[in-house]
């Protein structure tokens, strides 16, 4: 393949960027203690918060495709940052659980859904040579943002409280998103050569057949799917449990809730964003390489080694057992975030990329309320997570059959 020219590279910069701003969903746990104090809710509240704003993300992916087929990705964007800005800034001003579901979970879960799903769609059509590779740089742009500016959040968290917090997110997801509204957008027909992309993949007709792509009715119609669909459920269901209960899980094992094991419990938290960053990049690099099951194997893998960790530090009261339990779920969740990005467009087809892709993405409607719910009810039923864990484990388990087992490459 051809080397990507200056205007594939602005589109992948700009792409990675507005992904390391969207992985600040992913840090709702530095804001779990704040609010539980200022309200008086219980850990089962501050997770239907994040449930919430994941099964919106979802649904914010799907109106994406719908939109990206009909407008424009600019559009798409600056709908993106104009609601990330209304969601962030109202939630300042909440005074109650309901208020905060609809403010930041909903309208800015929504935000988050349609300009991530854009950024994909907008900017892998500049790159058809390496996809699995080039998806894994975008997404490890979200666990870089969640590792890179958790502890900003949680610096003026503690400087000037929650509310504060949440109007300069409101400020820099309004401004940031509205400038990558100016410059993303599709290739168009004849801008990259015949050796880098296929004419279906960049032009508006989408043509029905295999080569050219499955619609995404046909494609839910697959066995190969569903079984690819529960897969991501699995996975997702362990990093939607940790991520929303991410510092309060570490402060169980450092068996403190001082504001210097805040500071800890939050830096561990970082390290899944880092890690989640390696395994985005790191499967789409072995997707591209080793293939699909070797990389979804892998990934099912690190995912139950990561739960057995979580369990031996709950069990031995062990800090540096629970970071590294967070930096391989932070891994596994993140790898598998790549691999159905790069599923979606080998097995089914880049004609309908962006709606296909929301689709698959719509297990987090499933997994961000098994995850968080069941984790918030193992803290409140036994003081504990490990229950939850226990459960997970067997999740693992479970994976790591479907990647044995489930049909990969182009029908």
């Amino acid at each position: 393949m051809a080397a990507p020219g200056g205007r594939a590279l602005v589109a992948g910069i700009a792409g990675f960027s507005i992904n390391m701003l969207l992985g600040v969903v992913y840090s709702w746990s530095v804001f779990v203690g704040p609010l539980e104090a200022q309200f008086a809710w219980v850990r089962t509240d501050t997770s239907m918060v994040f449930s919430v704003s994941m099964v919106m993300l979802c649904a914010g992916q799907l109106v994406s495709g719908w939109l990206i087929a009909r407008t424009s990705p600019r559009f798409v964007m600056g709908l993106s940052a104009s609601l990330a800005a209304l969601g962030f800034v109202s939630t300042a001003a909440a005074n109650g659980l309901v208020w905060v579901c609809v403010s930041y979970g909903v309208v800015c879960g929504l935000s988050v859904g349609l300009g991530a799903n854009c950024v994909l769609a907008t900017v892998l059509p500049w790159f058809p040579g390496c996809r699995g590779t080039v998806s894994g740089l975008l997404l490890a742009g979200v666990g870089l943002g969640t590792f890179a500016l958790a502890p900003a959040v949680a610096a003026v968290l503690a400087t000037w409280g929650w509310r504060t917090a949440f109007v300069a997110l409101g400020v820099a997801f309004g401004i940031l998103l509205g400038s990558g509204a100016s410059v993303l957008r599709l290739p168009r027909p004849g801008e990259l050569s015949e050796d880098r992309v296929a004419p279906q993949e960049i032009g508006a007709e989408a043509p029905s057949a295999p080569s050219g792509g499955m619609t995404p009715r046909a494609m839910v119609a697959t066995p190969v799917f569903w079984m690819f669909f529960t897969w991501m459920v699995l996975i997702s269901t362990g990093g939607m449990a940790l991520v929303s209960n991410a510092v309060p899980a570490a402060l169980e094992v450092l068996k403190d809730e001082g504001s210097a094991a805040y500071l800890l419990a939050s830096a561990a938290m970082g390290s899944i964003g880092a890690f989640n960053a390696a395994g985005r990049l790191g499967a789409g690099w072995l997707w591209d390489r080793a293939g699909a099951r070797c990389a979804m194997t892998i990934v099912s893998s690190i995912y139950g080694c990561a739960l057995l960790a979580c369990v031996a530090a709950v069990e031995l009261a062990l800090f540096p057992l629970i970071v590294a339990g967070f930096m391989l779920l932070g891994a596994a969740y993140g790898g598998s975030v790549s691999v159905a990005s790069a599923f979606t467009g080998e097995r089914f087809g880049m004609a309908h990329y962006a709606m296909n892709y929301a689709l698959v993405n719509a297990n987090l409607m499933l997994a961000s309320v098994v995850g968080p719910g069941l984790a918030g009810a193992a803290q409140v039923g036994a003081h504990t997570y490990l229950p939850a864990y226990g459960v997970l484990v067997l999740a693992a388990f479970a994976a790591i059959l479907i990647a044995r087992f489930l049909p990969v490459g182009r029908p």
